[in-house]
């Protein structure tokens, strides 16, 4: 039966703030000879929500799941589905899953990786759909976050859209790590991770219950949809080192004050030394008008544009391929 098929892969869900290293972390863990990594997914709760919930129709969710571009740039034609023999939603997207793997190669992989930054977040729901789930939630100095993010065509446009994105976030998954306990999620610093990989991973693989493999360090784990290639462009390189304090150069000094006087207090207590301290300046009224304006122009009109372009071309190149 296919339920008694899908019952041994075991998901392992890596989620943290947008930029914080969970498409590495993913593609590190995804090596492994035992895992499949799946890119993005954020359609399976999205599907879930549209199509009913905890007594959603699978017929239905596969439908949503199939419209939805974050599945569509997956490149994966799923037919049709065994939907009688499925009985359930979440093993609706273990066949998925495990349809993905034998396209690339993993078939009858026992561990599923998921890294959708927001799974953190939906870590009740998606509990419920997999009692037996694991979670890892990967942490980055927020000022490397907003260096990130604010030059891509999504996400924070401004230091101060930034600095308030994650802190929002970091104070929620903190509360998340909280409820779920030990046994079922873990933080991972992305600095321990790029500067040491194979004793970071070591650790990560004994939460997961699983062998170290000396291969899981290159990261090649993952196929990058086109879609989010070039802003994964070092995926499969292994971890670049730079890129911990690579934001001491990218921010100016102002931009690094004022992300402290935002998260100052949260930086601290996720292990990350300031440059300003209590000393750090809020921003005043011009610059909180500025950043406004720039907030809105981006997020509305350049971002909006350069976005659907992207989306639209990734797909296009799934059916070109």
């Amino acid at each position: 039966m296919y339920e008694e098929a899908y019952n041994f892969m075991i998901p392992i869900f890596i989620g943290g703030h947008p930029r914080s290293g969970t498409t590495l972390l993913g593609a590190m863990v995804g090596t492994h000879t035992d895992c499949i990594c799946t890119p993005e997914s954020q359609f399976k709760t999205r599907a879930l929500r549209q199509s009913g919930g905890d007594k959603a129709d699978i017929s239905t969710a596969l439908r949503w799941i199939k419209e939805d571009w974050r599945f569509r740039i997956w490149g994966l034609d799923i037919g049709t589905a065994p939907l009688d023999e499925l009985h359930s939603y979440s093993n609706l997207i273990l066949w998925i899953v495990k349809a993905y793997g034998e396209k690339f190669g993993k078939k009858n992989p026992g561990i599923w990786v998921d890294h959708t930054p927001s799974n953190v977040k939906n870590a009740a729901s998606l509990l419920e759909l997999f009692p037996d789930a694991k979670f890892i939630h990967i942490v980055r100095d927020g000022r490397a976050v907003a260096s990130s993010i604010m030059p891509l065509d999504w996400g924070a446009n401004t230091i101060n859209g930034a600095a308030l994105s994650w802190a929002k976030r970091m104070s929620q998954y903190v509360a998340v790590e909280s409820s779920l306990g030990s046994k079922k999620i873990v933080r991972v610093r992305f600095e321990d991770l790029v500067l040491e990989p194979e004793t970071t991973l070591i650790s990560i693989c004994g939460f997961l219950g699983i062998d170290y493999q000396s291969q899981m360090v290159k990261g090649g784990g993952l196929k990058v949809p086109q879609y989010t290639l070039k802003q994964h462009s070092l995926i499969g390189k292994g971890p670049d080192q730079k890129e911990v304090k690579s934001w001491e150069k990218e921010l100016s000094p102002r931009q690094i004050e004022i992300f402290e006087s935002v998260a100052g207090e949260l930086l601290l207590s996720m292990g990350y030394a300031l440059k300003y301290g209590r000393k750090a300046k809020k921003m005043n009224l011009s610059e909180r008008l500025i950043s406004g304006i720039q907030e809105i122009y981006k997020r509305n009109m350049i971002n909006k544009f350069r976005h659907k372009t992207r989306i639209r071309e990734g797909i296009a190149s799934v059916h070109r391929h």
